[in-house]
């Protein structure tokens, strides 16, 4: 019988998230625009912005992400709960022009779609967010296109 240490983790509880911020740098967690920026400011509503709560405050531990089994298994190539989070805070902001070209990043059988729902990385969230939400609300996204 082999003892081994959880998956990412370097020694005791150091973790190793080369990968995690690899993935999270993939989606490219900045705002995109084809037009000109604004001369002095990029407003939006208030109801726009209010799209954004339960998203913008995710301070990337990784808490969700470590405790997804299609992460564990999947780790090379399924972004994770706290990824996909972020990944869905850009697409629906209203000051993002990139949307589509996002969601089109994702259409492959491994950076979305290996999330089956456990919700684990809503249970262990340190700051009470959902991932699992946003992660459905991009593959409902994705399906009405």
């Amino acid at each position: 019988m082999t003892i081994s240490s959880l998956a990412h983790v370097v020694k005791d509880l150091i973790p190793d998230l080369t990968e995690f911020y690899a993935q999270y740098k993939s989606i490219e967690p900045f705002l995109k625009q084809k037009t000109p920026a604004p001369e002095r400011e990029n407003l939006q509503t208030i109801e726009d912005r209010k799209k954004l709560d339960g998203l913008y405050e995710c301070i990337l531990c990784a808490c969700c992400s470590t405790s997804c089994p299609s992460y564990w298994w999947n780790s090379d190539q399924y972004l994770g709960p706290a990824v996909l989070m972020q990944a869905y805070r850009w697409m629906i902001d209203s000051r993002d022009q990139f949307g589509p070209e996002r969601r089109q990043a994702l259409q492959n059988p491994f950076s979305l779609y290996r999330c089956h729902t456990i919700m684990n990385c809503t249970k262990t969230c340190p700051k009470g967010l959902n991932p699992g939400l946003a992660i459905a609300e991009i593959k409902k996204a994705m399906a009405l296109e």
